[in-house]
C-alpha cells in the first residue's frame, strides 16, 4: 500500500518528467549594454508616407542612452540622445528622445517588450516645436526567440518567455521563464 506522502512524491516526479522544465532568468541591461544593443537593433532610418505616394526619410544617427526614468509609464523608460537628419528638409539636429518601455501580451499569450519613442521634439524654423515620436518605429528589446543547445543529455530547445520588465535608476531589468524541452 502506498502512503499519501509517497503518492505525493511520485506525482511530483511524474509532473517534472512529463512537462518541459522551467527556469527563471533575469537580465539586467545598463546604459553601455543598451547602447551596444541599440546600435545593432535600431534602424538607421524610418520612411514616412506622405500624400500622393511620396515618402520622407528620417535618419537616426549616434543613438546613446543618457539616463533611465523609472517614472515614465508603468514600466519606466529612458532618455537618449541622437542626431536626427531629414535630408529632404535640410534638417540635421541633435535631439533628446524619451523612450517608454512597453510590455504587450501577444495573441499567443506570450509577452513582448518594446522601446517606443514617447517624445521627440524637433524645433523647426516655420512651425516651431514639433513632436515626431509617432513617426519613428518601436524598437524590440530582447526579441522572443528560441535556440537549440547541445547538452550532456543531448540537444535541448530553450525558449524564453518574458515575465516582467522594469526600469530602475541605472538599468532595465527583464525577467524570463525559460522553457527547456527536448529538441525536435
Amino acid at each position: 500500500m502506498i502512503s499519501l506522502r509517497r503518492l505525493g512524491t511520485l506525482a511530483a516526479v511524474l509532473a517534472l518528467t512529463a512537462a518541459p522544465a522551467l527556469a527563471r532568468v533575469e537580465v539586467t541591461l545598463d546604459a553601455d549594454t543598451l547602447n551596444d544593443l541599440l546600435a545593432d537593433m535600431a534602424p538607421d532610418h524610418a520612411e514616412v508616407a506622405l500624400t500622393a505616394g511620396k515618402k520622407l526619410t528620417i535618419q537616426m544617427k549616434d543613438m546613446k542612452v543618457t539616463s533611465f526614468d523609472p517614472t515614465a509609464g508603468p514600466n519606466g523608460g529612458l532618455v537618449t540622445s541622437l542626431r536626427l537628419i531629414v535630408p529632404d528638409l535640410s534638417i540635421d539636429v541633435p535631439v533628446a528622445p524619451r523612450l517608454r518601455l512597453d510590455v504587450h501580451d501577444g495573441a499567443d499569450g506570450r509577452k513582448t517588450c518594446l522601446l517606443r519613442f514617447d517624445k521627440v521634439v524637433v524645433n523647426l524654423p516655420l512651425t516651431g516645436s514639433v513632436d515626431i515620436a509617432s513617426l519613428l518605429p518601436p524598437l524590440p528589446l530582447m526579441p522572443d526567440s528560441g535556440w537549440i543547445v547541445n547538452s550532456a543529455k543531448g540537444r535541448v530547445r530553450v525558449k524564453p518567455n518574458l515575465v516582467d520588465a522594469k526600469t530602475g535608476a541605472k538599468n532595465i531589468r527583464l525577467a524570463y521563464d525559460l522553457e527547456i524541452s527536448p529538441a525536435p
